[in-house]
């Protein structure tokens, strides 16, 4: 179920068989704006009443890399509203394309911890969804 879009950056969907919103970013060059609409409120207004589990981003075909600003408001903003609305699991399935944009999405996850989130990174977004069927 779709929630929202960036047309040609991400697609922001629902998952309820495992509880979970998946991000499909195609392009990191997003304003802070369109990054906090989509994620913070959009994806966190969503899943907040729906019983959130995890929490899915997938990079795989992504371009590009979160600026600072995005960074920033992902640790300060973001992971503790996950933290709020039940997000036990942030899932990240790297790009292996291009080295700017696993950097990006390292760095991304690298900040789950203070949060209590549990980092785990899968192939595809097949291996996700059977990873949070049989650990979430």
């Amino acid at each position: 179920m779709s929630i929202h879009s960036i047309p040609g950056k991400l697609e922001v969907e629902w998952r309820d068989d495992v509880k979970a919103v998946v991000d499909k970013w195609t392009s990191y060059n997003v304003t802070p704006d369109e990054f906090r609409e989509a994620v913070g409120g959009k994806g966190i207004g969503f899943a907040k009443d729906k019983g959130v589990k995890a929490w899915i981003v997938d990079s795989s075909e992504a371009k590009g890399a979160f600026s600072q600003t995005i960074q920033e408001i992902i640790d300060k903003e973001i992971f503790p509203e996950f933290a709020k609305i039940g997000v036990k699991y942030f899932v990240t399935i790297p790009s292996d394309k291009s080295a700017v944009t696993k950097m990006s999405i390292s760095s991304y996850a690298a900040k789950t911890g203070p949060h209590g989130l549990q980092l785990v990174e899968v192939k595809s977004l097949d291996d996700a969804v059977e990873w949070l069927k049989q650990n979430a």
